[in-house]
């Protein structure tokens, strides 16, 4: 008789509570999906010659979330909240990131809601970035959203069900403030080469920004290599349909390879 196989059992910990509910009402929203590829040969060409004159890059991030910001601004309606019998359109273009941080020892992404992407340029965007993920650790996990989760994590579910989750479905300032209307969340740092990922969020527009890969490319006539970025989005198939949401896409990978911003 073969041993018995080795293996480690661990205690799942509490932070994961509010991701599985977090995905339970997400799967609940009727989406729009869609790949896309943008060519951003241009852009990252100017991003480092930007470095080199000044010292100081750009954040990939930041110059993701300010094509975002403007090409929301643009079509408004992608980022709708449906409220009851009411579509909720804000002006300010509220984009959430994922920054790490540590709870109970464990690592945990924390939302960070970057205000009015559609009114800041590229490098206010970037600066805000970068002074957030220049916070020690041990800084913000004493912070005021983290100590908001441990609150919430010691509440039986039926409670944070009556409390937050009815908020984040119903109440549109407390989305808007808190969660945003947009997500960006990036995956690309972590691959090597090009690829998908499929976001799963409950804001009205959720990005997944995969890695880049070089493949051959026109420049006029020519074939050349070129860096090419894999994007999915999704959006809201209750407050916009087909063809909207494609003219947004379009605008948003108009901005990426037209080099918005830089």
């Amino acid at each position: 008789m073969s041993p018995d196989p080795s293996y480690t059992k661990t205690r799942v910990p509490k932070s994961r509570k509010l991701i599985i509910e977090n995905c339970e009402y997400a799967l609940k929203k009727h989406r729009i999906l869609g790949l896309f590829e943008a060519d951003i040969t241009d852009a990252r060409e100017k991003m480092h010659r930007l470095k080199e004159e000044r010292g100081e890059g750009l954040s990939f991030t930041g110059w993701i979330v300010s094509c975002v910001g403007k090409a929301v601004d643009e079509y408004k309606q992608v980022h709708a909240l449906m409220i009851g019998k009411h579509f909720v359109v804000f002006d300010d273009v509220n984009v959430n990131i994922l920054i790490e941080t540590s709870i109970e020892g464990k690592a945990y992404p924390v939302n960070y809601v970057l205000k009015a992407a559609n009114t800041k340029d590229v490098r206010e965007i970037s600066e805000e970035i970068r002074r957030t993920q220049k916070k020690r650790e041990e800084d913000y996990t004493e912070s005021k959203e983290n100590r908001g989760i441990r609150l919430l994590l010691s509440v039986p579910k039926f409670i944070r069900d009556f409390f937050f989750w009815r908020k984040v479905r119903k109440d549109p300032e407390f989305i808007h403030e808190n969660l945003g209307t947009v997500a960006v969340t990036s995956i690309g740092m972590h691959a090597k080469h090009g690829g998908w990922a499929i976001p799963l969020g409950l804001q009205a527009v959720c990005i997944a920004v995969g890695g880049i890969s070089e493949k051959p490319g026109f420049v006029g006539d020519k074939v050349e290599k070129r860096e090419y970025l894999s994007l999915t989005i999704t959006l809201d198939h209750d407050v916009v349909d087909g063809a909207p949401a494609t003219r947004f896409v379009s605008r948003f990978v108009e901005l990426l390879e037209g080099s918005h911003g830089l």
